[in-house]
């Protein structure tokens, strides 16, 4: 993965955390900021490339996903009780 990509995927995921950290329950938190941490480590052994093993893209993918669903499902209760009737 090109290195500055990871950086702007990082920055985003931090980005995500920043923002969401109180809609999200905190195993998902805490999984994210783990995510955070291994791309980080993967980027700054990283020459131009960075080597992001399967193992970590699937993880990072699901706790992107488990954000989304926690996030998603906060909005819809908020709709359903303090929408407009």
């Amino acid at each position: 993965m090109d290195r500055d990509l990871l950086k702007d995927c990082v920055e985003a995921l931090k980005k995500l955390l920043a923002e969401k950290h109180k809609e999200l329950d905190a195993s998902v938190a805490a999984e994210l900021e783990v995510v955070i941490l291994q791309l980080e480590h993967c980027r700054r052994n990283a020459n131009e490339d960075a080597v992001v093993d399967v193992e970590l893209r699937l993880r990072t993918l699901e706790v992107i996903s488990r954000c989304l669903l926690a996030t998603t499902n906060l909005a819809e209760i908020i709709r359903k009780y303090f929408g407009p009737e």
